[in-house]
């Protein structure tokens, strides 16, 4: 089964961290991997246990090293929503530096979208992914799939649901031509 947990870790040392959270992990027969690391410091990462139960020992053990901020069944099917508040969803999560669940909401969306609105989905989808990989340090990439994903964002109107569409390009658009990737929120 695969859970993704975000810990607020105790020792700001991120490697040791890491390490820590991986040995634990692996010595309770789990897999610790993907990790992501947040504008504060905590670590965002996927957690495969064989069961839910084994994940919860997991986590009851981890509970030392960090505070869990959240711990998430990728296995249940999401609630369906309708568009406007799947939008508010992704807004919300993308807020919270949790871009790879906002990419997951919008690509829920953009799989029956159409036209113009199945193309802006798509850049918003690739700003969260962009967002995802400076998470995980790789900043040339997260650059690269930003510079794939600004044009994409184009919109008639200022906004969509949510999404202040205008201000999000002009910002995404700053930030490729600087050559440098900084959060904000949508």
């Amino acid at each position: 089964m695969r859970f993704l947990l975000r810990l607020e870790p105790r020792d700001p040392d991120r490697p040791a961290f890491l390490a820590a959270v991986r040995s634990v992990a692996a010595n309770l027969g789990a897999k610790a991997v993907n990790p992501k690391w947040t504008s504060y410091g905590a670590l965002e990462i996927d957690v495969f246990a064989p069961t839910r139960r084994d994940f919860e020992v997991v986590l009851a053990a981890l509970a030392p090293l960090g505070k869990p901020e959240f711990a998430k069944d990728l296995q249940q099917t999401p609630p369906f929503l309708p568009k406007e508040q799947a939008v508010a969803e992704a807004v919300s999560l993308f807020n919270a530096e949790r871009f790879w669940e906002a990419h997951e909401v919008l690509e829920s969306l953009w799989r029956v979208a159409e036209g113009q609105e199945k193309k802006l989905l798509q850049g918003l989808i690739l700003v969260c992914a962009a967002f995802v990989h400076l998470q995980k340090g790789e900043q040339s990439v997260a650059l690269g799939v930003a510079r794939r994903g600004l044009p994409l964002l184009d919109w008639s109107g200022s906004s969509y649901y949510a999404v202040g569409v205008r201000d999000a390009r002009r910002r995404m658009a700053r930030m490729v031509e600087a050559g440098e990737l900084s959060l904000f929120r949508l």
